[in-house]
């Protein structure tokens, strides 16, 4: 009877323990539950995290507004949560396909959201692909919400914006009179500027221009920027000497100055003497041909006949006898008009 009892009582361990072990290994949200989500002939990718806070077991996976997928679980990998959804198989999602962690409201749950791309690969997501952490977003949480509006709230920002808006009301004048006064002023300013918007945009245009040569030339500013000062520095040695050099020409320019005084009368003597001679030659016609023409006609015309009929000729008529008041001696007169025939070549 006794050993009867005791393996009862053993059987009935068994069993306990038995459905404890099974009690404890059991997920409840695994369980079927009627209009629960159950993807068709799911295939499995991941999603990497750097936050899954407060995100609920097996929550749903949307995209567009549709659930095409449930979280299956999560785990770490090293700072990054890894979460792994089963996805639909009737659904394609391109490889740079984005996840953010939503809430439809403000105290719902969270799910994962999945967003398509602006500019969508090619290759789909297949069975095991990962969605890296740079094409995730983390969820907004509503401690985080209700912290940032009791910073707002009692953190002095609204009473720093009401003494905002007092100076604000301090600043304008008292007077109406003048405040319309400013009104008029403000609306001519801004009837101005939209009556030259031809103007402004050509002003930016221009600024538009020197930006991208600006960007264009970086390399050379740069250079200007990293060589100049050491260039403004030789430049400033440079003009300092030059400056010196101008110092001591005044040394030069005034024994310059000193040789040249004696001799400028004696200068503007003979320039003046020059310039007619250089006027005439600059007004001369100094073409071969007229040239021609005019040595031509003054040995024919003048010339020829002058010395054709024997040369000049001189005929004395009267001999007067010297008043006295001549400065020269008429012998002397005489003696420099013979030589000067003799050298014409019309005395012998």
């Amino acid at each position: 009877m006794t050993r009867k009892v005791i393996r009862a009582a053993a059987g009935l361990l068994g069993i306990f323990l038995i459905a404890v072990t099974a009690a404890c290994s059991l997920d409840p949200t695994r369980l079927r539950v009627p209009g629960a989500y159950l993807p068709d002939d799911a295939y499995s990718i991941k999603i990497e995290f750097s936050s899954v806070l407060n995100v609920p077991a097996r929550a749903k996976v949307d995209f567009g507004g549709v659930q095409v997928g449930v979280l299956d679980h999560v785990q770490l990998a090293g700072n990054t949560a890894v979460a792994s959804v089963d996805m639909s198989s009737s659904v394609s999602l391109p490889q740079n396909t984005r996840a953010e962690l939503r809430q439809a409201t403000v105290l719902g749950d969270i799910y994962i959201a999945l967003l398509p791309p602006q500019d969508p690969a090619p290759e789909p997501l297949r069975d095991g692909d990962t969605i890296p952490l740079r094409n995730t977003a983390p969820a907004d949480n509503v401690e985080d919400v209700l912290r940032s509006t009791s910073n707002l709230v009692s953190g002095g920002a609204i009473s720093t914006l009401q003494q905002t808006v007092l100076n604000l009301n301090k600043a304008f004048p008292p007077d109406p009179a003048e405040l319309t006064t400013i009104q008029h002023k403000l609306s001519g300013v801004l009837n101005d500027l939209a009556a030259n918007q031809a103007t402004i945009n050509g002003i930016l245009s221009s600024l538009e221009t020197i930006s991208n040569s600006l960007v264009i030339n970086t390399d050379t500013f740069d250079r200007l920027v990293a060589e100049g000062p050491h260039k403004l520095e030789g430049l400033a040695s440079v003009t300092l000497n030059i400056i010196q050099l101008v110092v001591d020409f005044q040394d030069l320019g005034r024994a310059g100055g000193e040789l040249v005084t004696p001799l400028a009368p004696d200068i503007i003597q003979i320039l003046s003497y020059i310039t007619p001679f250089v006027g005439s030659v600059a007004t001369v016609d100094t073409t071969i041909p007229v040239i021609a023409d005019k040595v031509v006609a003054l040995v024919r015309d003048k010339l020829v006949p002058f010395f054709g009929n024997g040369g000049p000729k001189y005929t004395v008529t009267e001999l007067h006898p010297p008043t006295g008041r001549e400065g020269v001696d008429p012998a002397d007169k005489a003696d420099a008009a013979v030589e000067a025939m003799r050298a014409m070549g019309m005395l012998p």
